[in-house]
Formats: C-alpha cells, structure tokens, sequence
C-alpha cells in the first residue's frame, strides 16, 4: 500500500472541494440564466439553496452508508461471500469511511456555497 504525505491528501481533497463549489456556481448560474432570474440577489439566494442541498445529500450519504452497515440483512447477504468475517468487517469500515468522507468535502462546499451567496445576498 502506498503511503501519501499530509500535503497531497490536504490538496486532493481542497482540489475537490474546489471542483465541487465550481460545479455549483456554474450550474447555479445556469439556471439562474434560463428561468430569468439575473438579479444578483436571485443568483445569492439560489446560491444559498443549493448550499444547503450539497449539506443535505452529503449528510443523507453518510446517514445511509451507516444504517446500510448496521442493516442486518445486508449483513445477511454478504455472509455468502467467499470473505472472512474479519475481510467483510474491514469492507464495511472503508464503505462507511468513504461516506463520511463524501460528507466532509461536499459539506464543506456546501458551507462554502452558502456563506458565498449569503455574503452575495448582503453587499449585492
């Protein structure tokens, strides 16, 4: 297994923090444009809502991904895999890790979505 240095982790991860907010604002900016919307109070308001929604699926995924380990039928199904428990155990952490962390980076854009669109909403 290759071992990665704080740096590269911390860069990877503002690198899809950054996308993700890029994404954001551009489709945001899109509908803005098509349903007429093209005051800056609209885009900021708009901003703000999709913020909170890039919070609310982060959130869903890591909420899902937890009942999803606890689920004794899914626990069920996976007992016929060829996998020891311990394997299956170790399987179901790194599923749960990566939820929390699509929570983490996509709250974190949604955080920074929001407070864009709110400072957007105060000064514009």
């Amino acid at each position: 297994m290759k071992i990665e240095s704080s740096a590269s982790v911390i860069l990877r991860i503002l690198g899809k923090i950054l996308l993700a907010n890029l994404i954001l604002f551009i489709v945001v900016g899109a509908v803005c444009w098509f349903v007429g919307w093209r005051t800056m109070n609209a885009y900021a308001t708009s901003l703000m809502y999709a913020g909170m929604g890039a919070l609310i699926l982060g959130g869903m995924s890591a909420l899902g991904g937890n009942s999803l380990a606890r689920d004794p039928t899914y626990r069920y199904i996976q007992s016929v895999m060829s996998n020891s428990l311990a394997d299956r155990t170790k399987q179901d952490w790194r599923e749960n890790m990566d939820s929390i962390n699509f929570l983490t980076w996509l709250g974190i854009a949604g955080i920074i979505a929001t407070a864009a669109g709110y400072l957007l909403y105060i000064f514009a």
